[in-house]
């Protein structure tokens, strides 16, 4: 098959269905030559060249979903230093997420920086500090767009991760050294364009984030969160990746709310599905 790259986008918990599509090319026996991710699709692409089997992910995402409060803490102490700004750093996140990412990283224990993924990657973020992108990746890269963009190699696996999947507002924002990084889906939720830049044949996009109405009496914190930024995001996104060409695999992830631990597998599911139907268009390029 030719060198492929894939593209995973951002999208909360309906990044589960990353899992399900990319079981399936699993049990194919396919694997990309290259992956950018953002956001979830950031921390799923970032486990996916570290080598790990989707079966292995998969079911220590069950574990989370079915046990989401011993993984994700209320920043208590955080937040009080909000209120009482000499004891320390105010918060940057309502949420900490270092147990769910240091579990995740548990699977490739040996694994420290970035320089430890096994094929080209990227993971995008944003720093507040100096209002510019950040690429964390394994390879010297020009960056694809417009902006100002930092290219950051050899850096902690656990800081890439925790950066690309820190929702402002919601995921507590790493700081390191100089600077706080939130989110990459605030500059570009698929990036379809990194993926180019690592220089494949072809792209596989996987755009899990399709964000469905909502009544207004449903719509909680991490609902107003993740839209507000999906508003944004999606209309950037559909702006870069026009300009490259590539195949869009778009799982049903319709009426999962934004915290719908529950559907976690369902979300797999309907990853693996959506991939299957579009197998056939990947397997002719």
């Amino acid at each position: 098959m030719k060198p492929f790259a894939l593209a995973l986008s951002g999208g909360g918990l309906l990044g589960a269905a990353h899992l399900g599509a990319l079981r399936f090319l699993e049990e194919q026996g396919v694997k990309a030559t290259a992956v950018a991710g953002t956001s979830a699709g950031g921390l799923v692409a970032s486990l996916y060249a570290l080598g790990i089997p989707m079966h292995r992910l998969i079911r220590v995402g069950q574990e989370i979903a079915n046990h989401p409060l011993e993984y994700f803490h209320l920043n208590t102490v955080g937040l009080l230093h909000e209120l009482l700004p000499k004891l320390g750093p105010p918060a940057t996140g309502l949420i900490q997420p270092e147990r769910f990412v240091a579990t995740l990283l548990s699977l490739a224990p040996s694994a420290e920086t970035t320089a430890d993924w096994n094929i080209p990657t990227v993971l995008t973020a944003v720093d507040l500090v100096t209002l510019t992108a950040v690429a964390f990746t394994n390879r010297p890269l020009t960056p694809p767009a417009r902006g100002a963009w930092q290219i950051a190699t050899d850096q902690p696996l656990w800081l890439a991760m925790q950066a690309t999947m820190a929702m402002p507002g919601l995921f507590a924002a790493p700081r390191h050294k100089d600077h706080v990084l939130v989110d990459g889906g605030v500059a570009d939720t698929l990036p379809v364009d990194w993926a180019y830049a690592l220089d494949p044949e072809f792209i596989v996009a996987i755009d899990v984030a399709t964000p469905a109405h909502i009544e207004a009496n449903r719509l909680g914190l991490g609902d107003v969160l993740g839209r507000s930024e999906s508003y944004a995001t999606d209309t950037l996104s559909r702006l870069r990746e026009g300009r490259i060409s590539h195949l869009t695999v778009r799982p049903d992830t319709l009426n999962v709310p934004f915290l719908g631990f529950a559907d976690y597998g369902r979300l797999v599911e309907t990853g693996w599905q959506a991939m299957k139907e579009t197998w056939p268009q990947i397997a002719d390029l």
